[in-house]
């Protein structure tokens, strides 16, 4: 059977949407609104820290490290790309249905799957193998991510505030890179540190988890989609954002803001697709505007109580 292209995947998503809510399919996603105010890189970084600032916000990674048998250390390197992103909203997503069930004990611990292909399955990535497979890539892009540590700080004229993030306090896969489909004897499960699973569970963004599979394929698709999604819950009348404040947001590696600008107008195409009802201008060299809107996910609240 042919490979689904990612534009017969964007059609038939906006068709499904169109059919029924995100709610209804069974396929509510959410982020954090901090994830949303500032974004993992979108290509490798190639160091051990990483920064990017939107406004009086930062946020800040460091790669994890062990020590080799010599005394050196040895850095994994920072997340990137469409794999953390997707990762991400999987787990936030599955802290809120934790959260939500009062029977849960423990619900810091985010169980997997038995084994990685259905695992792969849930949060849309490939499980073609190879050195540029899905399976490769995930177990790379898994490993940087659930070892680095987050900062974030928010600062003001006399003020500062720091939190340093470490995503999980213990991981426990026992499934097979080799053997995808290999089913383990036990559950595969994160444990969230207390830190990191509050911050999920405090007023995450809803998201739709057939849009996210849609536009996989772009780390900026991506972040266009959660931003906005989180940016147009609240706007009433229209906004003007310079294109420097979002390029600090999203893209602030990407040199040159005529390749900016291109690269935010080419994902937009693929997210109003589906968000037919996305009322947003970029048409201006300065400013994009963004004019009230129908949101594809209604707005969710989540007691944290």
């Amino acid at each position: 059977m042919a490979r689904e292209t990612q534009d017969n995947r964007i059609a038939r998503t906006a068709a499904e949407v169109w059919e029924t809510t995100a709610n209804e399919a069974g396929e509510l996603a959410f982020i954090s609104r901090i994830l949303v105010q500032a974004f993992l890189p979108h290509s490798d970084p190639k160091k051990a820290g990483w920064i990017r600032k939107n406004g009086n916000f930062t946020l800040s990674l460091k790669s994890g490290f062990e020590v080799l048998e010599d005394g050196t250390p040895k850095f994994y390197g920072l997340p990137y790309g469409s794999i953390p992103r997707l990762l991400l909203a999987w787990l936030n997503s599955e802290a809120i249905r934790n959260h939500q069930d009062k029977n849960n004990e423990n619900p810091h611990v985010i169980y997997l799957g038995r084994s990685l292909s259905e695992f792969l399955e849930k949060i849309g990535i490939d499980r073609s193998g190879g050195k540029k497979g899905g399976i490769t890539r995930f177990k790379t892009q898994s490993e940087k991510l659930f070892r680095s540590e987050i900062t974030v700080t928010c600062s003001g004229a006399d003020m500062i505030v720091e939190r340093d993030i470490k995503i999980t306090d213990g991981r426990f896969v026992f499934w097979s890179h080799h053997s995808p489909e290999q089913q383990t004897l036990w559950e595969n499960a994160i444990e969230l540190s207390d830190r990191f699973y509050n911050l999920l569970i405090r007023n995450p963004v809803p998201l739709d988890w057939r849009v996210l599979k849609a536009i996989k394929q772009s780390p900026m698709a991506l972040d266009l989609y959660m931003w906005l999604t989180h940016r147009m819950s609240y706007v009433e009348k229209p906004v003007s954002i310079q294109w420097e404040t979002l390029q600090q947001q999203l893209g602030a590696e990407i040199e040159g803001m005529h390749h900016f600008r291109d690269k935010v107008r080419k994902n937009l195409k693929k997210i109003q697709t589906v968000w037919c009802s996305l009322n947003i201008d970029v048409s201006k060299p300065d400013t994009i505007c963004l004019y009230k809107s129908s949101l594809l996910v209604a707005p969710t609240k989540i007691k944290t109580n």
